[in-house]
């Protein structure tokens, strides 16, 4: 059996009626590298974390709107955007769970946010009101083109599955990590300072990425192993909690 992979979903609001989607990429991503995706909506009940835990073998946190600074601790800056408090509930409650059982996590854009403030660390808010030397971090390209260089730690995961140490990445996000959660690593950055890469030192497979791999995946073999890798971490997962199981 393939193994699973819950993605966490947007709010779509159409004015009349609110829908839980999620880009289709996400879901090819993860396909064609050998897991098995299904969406895990916004929840109102917490009771119910625990029982998407139990259904996954690895967690995608998804882009999308803005993280609540409240759940860090700092006030509303000027230059936030739209922000989905019942997201941020549900999404860091289901990270925290994740990282106390050790369930593989992959956080993409906003889910590397998500998964630092869910672990204790903060975001800035606005990227372009830190520095007068930020680069373009929403591109207008299309998302299959990186437009700007990371550079990649040495000794870090990230450098382990991608296999480069500096790489072209797309870029879509106004906010980024400021101080990476305690027990994590910061494993890729831009060359203006702002972090690209996060990853725990303490869990077998927690890392996140502020650009967009599932927009570049089928045409460039690093984003690709990133799927594949988080899979393969999904898969070890799963056949630990069989034999867990069985004894």
């Amino acid at each position: 059996m393939r193994p699973v992979i819950g993605i966490t979903c947007t709010r779509i609001d159409s004015g009349k009626s609110s829908s839980h989607g999620i880009n289709v990429d996400y879901i090819n991503a993860i396909e064609s590298a050998g897991g098995t995706p299904i969406l895990l909506p916004l929840i109102q009940d917490n009771s119910c974390i625990a029982d998407f835990v139990d259904l996954i073998d690895g967690l995608l946190l998804s882009g999308g709107v803005d993280v609540d600074p409240s759940f860090y601790g700092e006030e509303l800056d000027p230059g936030i955007g739209k922000i989905d408090f019942d997201r941020d509930r549900t999404e860091i409650s289901l990270s925290q769970k994740s990282l106390e059982t050790d369930l593989p996590i992959f956080g993409i854009c906003r889910g590397i946010q998500l998964l630092n403030v869910a672990a204790g660390g903060t975001l800035h808010q606005h990227i372009p009101g830190i520095s007068n030397s930020i680069l373009k971090h929403r591109q207008d390209a299309p998302g299959s083109h990186g437009t700007h260089t990371i550079d990649i730690r040495e000794g870090s995961r990230l450098l382990n599955i991608i296999g480069h140490s500096a790489i072209s990445v797309n870029s879509f996000h106004h906010q980024a990590v400021k101080e990476a959660a305690p027990g994590f690593l910061v494993s890729a950055a831009a060359r203006d300072g702002i972090i690209e890469g996060i990853e725990s030192t303490q869990h077998s497979f927690a890392i996140g990425a502020q650009f967009h791999p599932e927009r570049m995946w089928q045409n460039n073999p690093p984003m690709n192993a990133l799927f594949v890798a988080f899979v393969d971490a999904a898969e070890r997962y799963s056949q630990q909690q069989k034999t867990m199981s069985e004894n």
